[in-house]
């Protein structure tokens, strides 16, 4: 049987097996005689088909294991919803979690979306935690793939800097703004930059198939999950730097200053 044979056993049980077991009070093999013995009156079948024929340091590092586990259990992660809901529906709204995302920043927003429209009411609040709390705040946007004959340049500024025109008109300060560089070279093959999360100080993370507009947000139907794990979060954050440290995701820096 596995461990979560014990599910139903208290922790106080199993804590106290752990100590008689590690202090030589309650000796392997266990058996119900043994527990018995010991006080257990409980959970008798379940203790012993996971701990019966286990040494003593099998025993204590099943019991170890369990008891970690519970006392730090990994967090749920958690259904976020757009679109029309039944009567038992739990989920909580896209919209609602983004803003508490940005409002929770403290240090550092990684973002990636394929599309933006007229984000200023998504995007807002993080532009205040930028300014209240100076949070650092790098997006990875999708961009059309550059048409041949088509400059560079002026590709990179009508879609990044439109970026700022359409989307962002809150001023100073700004997200730094990086582009997969394969969209400066004419297909085919095509690409796009299609993912759609966030990742706030490293700790939690929001992934979703809503994209950064009104229609996604508050209209559509569209699932995503958000995680408060930091080991799940700061590997996302990582995976999206890795791009630009690679240089396989490029910041744009505009010859002259967005407009305000």
């Amino acid at each position: 049987m596995s461990q979560r044979g014990l599910k139903r056993v208290s922790t106080s049980v199993l804590r106290d097996l752990r100590e008689a077991i590690a202090a030589d009070r309650l000796r392997p093999m266990i058996d119900r005689a043994a527990l018995v013995a010991f006080g257990v009156q409980h959970q008798l079948d379940p203790i012993t088909a996971v701990l019966a024929g286990h040494g003593k340091a099998a025993c204590v590092a099943i019991l170890e294991v369990i008891l970690a586990e519970r006392e730090n259990p990994r967090p749920t992660p958690e259904l976020v919803w757009t679109g029309p809901e039944g009567a038992t529906a739990t989920a909580r709204d896209t919209v609602v979690v983004l803003r508490a995302l940005f409002e929770s920043a403290r240090e550092n927003v990684v973002l990636a979306g394929y599309s933006f429209d007229h984000a200023r009411d998504v995007l807002a609040a993080l532009h205040d935690s930028m300014v209240k709390h100076g949070v650092v705040s790098t997006f990875f946007v999708d961009i059309p793939q550059i048409e041949r004959g088509v400059a560079v340049d002026a590709h990179l500024q009508k879609h990044l800097g439109g970026f700022f025109a359409t989307n962002w008109p809150f001023g100073e300060p700004r997200p730094r703004l990086y582009y997969d560089v394969r969209s400066i070279s004419p297909g085919p093959p095509w690409s796009s930059l299609h993912a759609k999360c966030v990742v706030v100080d490293g700790a939690r993370a929001f992934v979703s198939s809503a994209n950064f507009t009104q229609r996604a947000q508050e209209r559509n139907i569209e699932v995503g999950v958000l995680i408060d794990d930091a080991g799940f979060a700061g590997s996302l954050a990582n995976q999206w730097m890795g791009l630009a440290d690679a240089r396989l995701a490029v910041e744009w820096r505009p010859t002259a200053s967005p407009p305000p």
